[in-house]
């Protein structure tokens, strides 16, 4: 006589948990899906990054940063416009003290 046997995940709880939360406020869900995962989807799909390429968590941190910089320049670019956006570069005087600010002016 067979027997039926039913897995049941160690973070099911959580998962449970999840559900009873999106159920209840469905508005934060889709608020979340519009703001969040947007720009992995488009990465995902649009661009074809449907893995990392390297290993490691120090190079797929920077092979992410990387991929994340340019889908912010994209889409900066294409909310002001390829015009604007090579104009603000052009103009833009960054403040290097706040990002170096524990150096000493002698180091730099």
């Amino acid at each position: 006589m067979p027997k039926r046997i039913i897995h049941r995940s160690e973070y099911q709880n959580a998962v449970d948990i999840n559900n009873n939360i999106i159920k209840q406020n469905p508005q934060y869900y889709k608020r979340r899906q519009a703001i969040c995962e947007h720009p992995f989807s488009s990465i995902k799909r649009h661009w074809g990054y449907t893995h990392t390429l390297l290993k490691g968590l120090q190079k797929v941190n920077g092979e992410m940063n990387l991929i994340m910089f340019c889908y912010n320049f994209m889409r900066t670019k294409n909310i002001l416009r390829f015009e604007k956006t090579l104009q603000t570069i052009k103009n833009w005087q960054p403040d290097y003290t706040k990002v170096l600010g524990p150096f000493k002016k002698e180091q730099i």
